[in-house]
């Protein structure tokens, strides 16, 4: 009897120990900043009228970089997220001491447990011009670093205990059992074929073995208002259509880019139309409106949901968010001018502001045929289109994908194969005209809508 209750005892502690081991499923947090574009306060030998120019010039908050990337830091401890995730642009002008510098900060996340995951942008790696030391009325150059270099700078944050990619920086990561994080090199703005398939290969098997994707790299894969490339020619990867399909191919659906600052989400769809891709980029840091995403994904691994926040003041100086928009609206007053169409300064500032918040046509956009003369739709009709998009929050994808997707306040079903999408074109164009619809420009049916569209003759026609 004795040894019976021995037993007992011996089976229940062994209980006990396997359950206090066993780690309770919760949901996993992730803190998303991009662009941080720190500078090592090193790189300011002796304040002058080098750096005064410099910051003159500029539309970014390097002044205040080191200050707000230990003030991301101190909130990030605070906050404690399960992973930290900077999709590249992480130093001002790839200077080796500026790399060192955000290291040795992202080291105290690590220190508290905290996963970190970084990717470059194309301001991080190789010769870069802007890479300088101010002292006084000069200025002279400051090492850069090479790939080689970025790799063991950032060792712990990505490249340590993870997959690699022999062409690239590209890596992939599990973080937590069951979500696997890929990190793709863009900062030459090309991913290499071998590359390209590596990825896809890292994706596939992933999610063979059932396990969640996320993605995240420098440059956007999807133009988040109509005539972004032609105003900019760099604003996307090279071959962005065809690295877009590829890793929605692979199973690939949302991925975390930066580089624009601005803080948009697109969504774009196969050529089937059965599966779509998320684009979620993030504003700078450093630049309005100072953005950063804080995004949860549930504990069975099914939706994300992402919320995004500003950095709306720091110690000594509440008034950085206002110092950020002043300093983007000398940017675009400058270059309008040298085109000679500083009248539409109003209307571009607006428009900017906007597509840079998110959510641009919920803040009572303008019509641009009212507020621009049409001498300026003749002269540069690649900006009237694009600010036009921008403040209604749309651009099209393809033939019929209509994009106009929450900017701020997001939830993903990620476990889905096959996303449906509004019906399209050619079934709607077939039926009856007296059964035609108005559609909302989510593609909606709707009674009634000052902005949608209809299809007449097999058109689509846009309401304004």
């Amino acid at each position: 009897m004795n040894k019976l209750f021995i037993l007992k005892r011996f089976l229940f502690s062994i209980l006990i120990i396997l359950g206090c081991s066993t780690v309770a499923a919760k949901d996993i947090s992730i803190f998303v900043a991009t662009d941080l574009h720190v500078m090592s306060p090193k790189l300011i030998v002796q304040e002058g009228s080098a750096w005064d120019k410099y910051i003159d010039a500029s539309h970014k908050l390097e002044d205040f970089s080191a200050r707000l990337f230990e003030n991301m830091l101190d909130s990030i401890l605070l906050q404690k997220p399960d992973i930290v995730l900077i999709p590249g642009d992480i130093s001002k002008d790839g200077e080796k001491v500026s790399h060192e510098y955000v290291a040795e900060g992202l080291s105290r996340l690590t220190n508290a447990g905290i996963k970190v995951y970084v990717v470059p942008g194309n301001h991080d790696i190789g010769y870069i011009e802007n890479a300088q030391y101010f002292d006084g009325d000069r200025k002279y150059h400051a090492e850069n670093i090479t790939a080689d270099d970025f790799a063991t700078i950032y060792a712990k944050f990505g490249f340590q205990g993870s997959k690699r990619d022999a062409n690239s920086l590209s890596y992939a990561a599990e973080p937590v059992k069951g979500l696997v994080i890929i990190g793709i090199d863009s900062h030459s703005r090309k991913i290499g074929q071998k590359t390209l398939n590596w990825i896809c290969e890292q994706a596939q098997k992933a999610r063979e073995d059932n396990k969640q994707v996320i993605a995240m790299m420098h440059h956007p894969i999807v133009e988040h208002f109509n005539s972004q490339t032609e105003l900019k020619s760099d604003a996307l990867v090279k071959d962005a259509d065809n690295v877009r399909a590829r890793l929605l191919d692979a199973g690939i659906h949302t991925v975390f880019t930066g580089h624009f600052h601005t803080t948009d989400v697109a969504k774009a769809y196969n050529e089937n139309h059965t599966d779509s891709i998320y684009d979620i980029t993030t504003g700078s840091k450093i630049s309005y409106p100072m953005h950063h995403r804080w995004v949860t994904i549930s504990e069975n691994l099914s939706t994300m949901n992402i919320r995004t926040f500003a950095t709306e003041t720091i110690e000594d100086h509440p008034e950085v968010i206002d110092i950020a928009k002043e300093r983007l609206t000398k940017c675009i007053n400058r270059k309008l001018e040298s085109k000679g169409v500083l009248f539409a300064s109003s209307i571009a500032c607006q428009a900017t502001f906007l597509h840079c918040e998110g959510n641009e046509n919920e803040a009572n956009g303008v019509c641009l045929i009212d507020s621009i003369p049409y001498l300026a739709f003749v002269l540069y009709p690649e900006a009237w289109y694009a600010l036009n998009s921008m403040l209604d929050d749309f651009s099209f994808f393809g033939e019929e994908n209509q994009n106009r997707v929450n900017d701020l306040n997001l939830s993903i079903k990620l476990s889905e194969e096959e996303i449906p999408i509004p019906q399209s074109i050619q079934t709607i164009a077939t039926e009856p005209e007296e059964d035609r619809h108005l559609y909302n420009l989510m593609g909606q049916q709707a009674d009634k809508s000052p902005r949608g569209f209809i299809i007449q003759g097999g058109r689509k026609i846009l309401l304004r």
